[in-house]
């Protein structure tokens, strides 16, 4: 719960030692963002804002294949369009990563409270998506992950067991059999995922739309880059 939260602990024992870590509740928007994050929100905010939707971050860079380019509001507008029959078949998750001279969504580039002031943040990625979509396996520096709409299922892999893969999440479990040695945890709206640098980890969408955020942070003495 994050009212049992200390940030000590979570340097020395999460941070410095890897490990994740889910921090229930500490995910939920504040109340000065929280209304951006509802749908009507959100399309009011940035519906004009540009999507370039793929079936895995940077699949244009890897493998030339294009992505759905549309704006934020369109993008929705399919999410809502995918039945089940359909929903296998229209996998692209929309990545979002955000500089310093984002307009749209810069509400969602904030540090939780339990965290802010007391670790670097480094970059975030907004993230929105619908059933069965999201990230497939990869690694990098530690990421604080909220979840402010939607259910989730996180696969997770240690240090020494990493994982990079150029598909889609759903096929991915599909010729993996469901990723059978790698653990789960599934992130309810509002929850806080701490994961670890070289953790490697993958997502999965188990609500009609999931929408958050990842932030990716540092610690010039707990997080050890090397």
């Amino acid at each position: 719960e994050s009212s049992q939260f200390d940030v000590d602990i979570f340097h020395r024992h999460y941070m410095f030692h890897p490990r994740p870590l889910l921090i229930k509740g500490a995910g939920r928007p504040s109340n000065e963002s929280a209304g951006h994050w509802t749908r009507d929100g959100l399309l009011l905010q940035a519906g004009e804002r540009k999507v370039e939707a793929e079936l895995f971050p940077r699949a244009q860079v890897f493998d030339g294949s294009h992505p759905q380019k549309m704006t934020l509001r369109e993008y929705v507008s399919l999410l809502e369009s995918r039945t089940e029959t359909t929903a296998r078949k229209k996998l692209h998750y929309a990545y979002l990563p955000l500089d310093v001279s984002e307009v749209y969504l810069n509400f969602s580039a904030t540090l939780p409270e339990i965290v802010d002031g007391k670790v670097e943040h480094m970059g975030s990625v907004f993230l929105l998506g619908g059933a069965l979509m999201g990230a497939p396996p990869h690694h990098h520096g530690p990421a604080l992950n909220s979840l402010a709409y939607g259910q989730k299922l996180w696969f997770l892999d240690p240090p020494g067991r990493e994982i990079v893969a150029h598909e889609s999440m759903y096929d991915y479990l599909l010729r993996t059999k469901g990723a059978l040695t790698s653990r789960r945890c599934v992130q309810e709206a509002g929850d806080l995922l701490f994961v670890p640098r070289g953790w490697t980890h993958g997502t999965l969408c188990l609500s009609r739309e999931c929408v958050g955020v990842s932030l990716e942070i540092s610690h010039q003495m707990f997080d050890l880059r090397d």
